[in-house]
């Protein structure tokens, strides 16, 4: 029993995420990150093939490069500041 209602929260945090990311993409927020967020938390048929398809689009390569970027600044300000 506890097996099957870790399931199905699992799968309704995983597909409001996914509703909230469809939200977002034409608001500003990141859509896509909360979309893939809520593919990797939710089981279904067909997932793998899904996330690799999205991985493989031109935005998601522009927004890990944005996302990447502003995490290495980041993570250069802490340095300078121990220093």
């Amino acid at each position: 029993m506890k097996k099957i209602m870790k399931s199905v929260a699992k799968n309704t945090v995983g597909f409001s995420l996914i509703i909230i990311g469809c939200i977002m993409i034409v608001t500003p927020g990141p859509g896509l990150f909360t979309i893939l967020a809520g593919l990797y938390i939710s089981s279904f048929p067909g997932k793998p093939r899904l996330v690799n398809r999205l991985k493989r689009t031109r935005f998601y390569c522009k927004y890990l490069v944005h996302v990447e970027s502003k995490l290495k600044s980041k993570f250069k300000k802490k340095e300078n500041k121990k220093e």
